[in-house]
């Protein structure tokens, strides 16, 4: 089993955050939530080794740090191409017959959780987002077993694709991987949760958290 952490930027990362943290106050946000992501990877027993699939400079850092394989995609490449791409290079490569593809996003995440799903893994494993909306985890034996999309919209297309493919799917609602860092209303939720992830700390240090909590108040007051 290779864990697949695609991180496609970190200068334009989260761009719905842009109203309430500036670009550095981003991209220092994409950097805490995937050494969090890396942490917990590197802490589950069932997963061999990791891929990080990025062109940016910062990935090097990242490879280094977690000891980690590294693939820089065709720059052209969409997120699912990326992804189908680096699941190519693991086969070849490696002889990978699992991949767990995990975003850089979903800093909540914890090993015991994973190495769970892990082993009740058979062929498709889909962990959708709170809304039952997005795919926000994908676990696939063989890799491509089937299509990957990732576009936003893909947790019923993933579902679709492997009943295309005569494979049932384990589905995962509420797990670890509901919660992906996307508006200021996710960060507030993940801080109550896990005030002293990197993640947190980074919150906290930076004043952001204090500022979101100040917003929130004051939105709340308007209401009344």
């Amino acid at each position: 089993m290779w864990a697949i952490v695609p991180i496609k930027t970190f200068e334009m990362a989260k761009q719905r955050l842009a109203n309430v943290l500036s670009p550095s106050e981003r991209k220092s946000l994409m950097l805490a939530m995937a050494r969090d992501v890396l942490t917990t990877l590197a802490q589950t027993k069932h997963i061999k080794d990791i891929l990080i699939v990025s062109r940016a400079p910062e990935a090097d850092a990242l490879s280094q740090a977690f000891n980690t394989e590294r693939f820089a995609e065709n720059p052209s490449a969409n997120l699912a191409q990326a992804l189908e791409q680096a699941a190519h290079y693991l086969v070849d490569n490696f002889k990978a017959e699992s991949v767990f593809i995990v975003p850089a996003d979903v800093p909540g995440i914890n090993a015991q959780e994973l190495n769970t799903l892990i082993h009740n893994h058979r062929s498709v494993t889909i962990l959708p987002d709170s809304k039952k909306i997005g795919t926000n985890g994908l676990i696939c034996s063989p890799p491509l077993a089937i299509p990957y999309i990732f576009d936003g919209e893909s947790f019923k297309p993933h579902t679709d694709a492997a009943f295309s493919k005569n494979i049932t799917p384990v589905v995962i609602p509420n797990s670890c991987f509901s919660l992906d860092i996307d508006v200021p209303a996710d960060l507030i939720d993940f801080y109550e949760a896990a005030p002293n992830s990197q993640t947190g700390t980074f919150l906290s240090r930076s004043g952001i958290i204090e500022r979101l909590f100040t917003l929130k108040a004051d939105t709340v007051e308007s209401k009344k």
